[in-house]
C-alpha cells in the first residue's frame, strides 16, 4: 500500500513538474512571439519609411524635370518674342524692297506662336494666360510696324539721299538732287493737305501739288510702289504722327506684358525658399 501511495506521489510531482515546465515554455513562446513582432514592427516602419524616402526623391527628381522642361518652354518663348520686339522697333528696316527683309518679321511672328503653343501645353494656366497676353500684344506691335514700314523705310531712304552731298557740289541730275527736290515736293504736299483740311485752298490746288510730288517721288528713283503710295495715300502730318504714335504705344504695352510673364516664369522656376526679388 505505501509503494503504491508513494508512486502516485511520483506521478504527481511529475505531472506537476511538466505543468510548470510547459507553463515556462509558453511564457517563453510569448516572449519570443512579442519580440518577433517587435522585430517585424520595426521592420515595417524601416520599409515604409525607405519606401517614403524613395517616393519622395521621385517625386523631386520628376518636379526637377518638369521644371527643366518648363524653363525651356519659356526660354524659347522669350527668344521668340525678343525677337519680333528687336524687329518691329526699327520698322524703317523691314521694307528694304527685297523677300528676306520683308518676310523676316512675319516669319519671326510665326514662331512666336509656335513658341506660346509649347507654353500652353506645359503650363500652369496662370502662367499661359500672361504667355497669351504677350503673343496678342506682340502680334499686334508687328502689325503696326509692318503697316508703318513702307513710309518709315521711304522717309530713311528719302533723307539719306538727300543728304548725301551738299546742294552746291551736286547738279540737279544727281541722286542727292533728285532726293531734296523729291523731299520738298512731299513737304509741299503736307503743306497743301493741312491748308486744304483748314479752308485755305482748294481742291485742285491740292490735287496739283499732289501731282508734282508723285512726279517728284517717282524721278528720284528710290522707291517702291508701295513705298510711294505710302507717302503719298495721306501724306498729311497728323497721319505720320498717328502712326507713329500708335506704333510706339503698341511697342510699350508689349513690352510691359513681355515683362510681366518673364517674371512670373522665374517665380514659377525658382526652388522653394529662393526669396530672391531682384528683377
Amino acid at each position: 500500500m505505501e509503494t503504491v501511495v508513494g508512486a502516485v506521489c511520483t506521478l504527481l510531482g511529475v505531472a506537476a513538474g511538466a505543468l510548470g515546465a510547459l507553463a515556462a515554455a509558453r511564457i517563453q513562446l510569448r516572449g519570443a512571439i512579442a519580440q518577433a513582432d517587435a522585430v517585424l514592427a520595426q521592420a515595417d516602419t524601416t520599409y515604409r519609411a525607405a519606401l517614403d524616402q524613395a517616393y519622395a526623391a521621385q517625386r523631386a527628381a520628376h518636379e526637377q524635370w518638369r521644371r527643366e522642361i518648363r524653363r525651356d518652354a519659356y526660354a524659347g518663348f522669350v527668344t521668340a518674342l525678343d525677337e519680333v520686339q528687336e524687329l518691329t522697333a526699327r520698322p524703317e528696316l523691314l521694307d528694304a524692297g527685297h523677300e528676306e527683309a520683308s518676310g523676316g518679321l512675319p516669319t519671326a511672328s510665326r514662331a512666336v506662336t509656335a513658341a506660346f503653343a509649347v507654353v500652353e501645353l506645359e503650363g500652369p494656366a496662370s502662367l499661359t494666360v500672361l504667355a497669351r497676353t504677350a503673343q496678342q500684344r506682340c502680334l499686334t506691335a508687328a502689325e503696326h510696324a509692318l503697316r508703318l514700314a513702307p513710309r518709315a523705310t521711304a522717309m530713311r531712304l528719302l533723307s539719306s539721299t538727300a543728304g548725301g552731298a551738299t546742294a552746291a557740289g551736286s547738279d540737279g541730275g544727281s541722286p542727292s538732287a533728285l532726293a531734296r527736290t523729291a523731299h520738298q515736293a512731299l513737304t509741299q504736299l503736307r503743306e497743301a493737305a493741312y491748308r486744304l483740311e483748314q479752308g485755305q485752298i482748294r481742291r485742285d490746288a491740292y490735287d496739283a501739288a499732289h501731282q508734282r510730288a508723285t512726279e517728284a517721288l517717282d524721278g528720284c528713283g528710290l522707291f517702291t510702289a508701295a513705298q510711294t503710295r505710302a507717302l503719298l495715300s495721306d501724306p498729311s502730318w497728323e497721319a505720320a504722327l498717328r502712326m507713329g504714335s500708335e506704333h510706339a504705344d503698341a511697342l510699350t504695352r508689349f513690352e510691359a506684358a513681355r515683362g510681366d510673364f518673364v517674371s512670373a516664369a522665374r517665380a514659377l522656376l525658382a526652388p522653394e525658399g529662393d526669396n530672391d526679388t531682384d528683377h
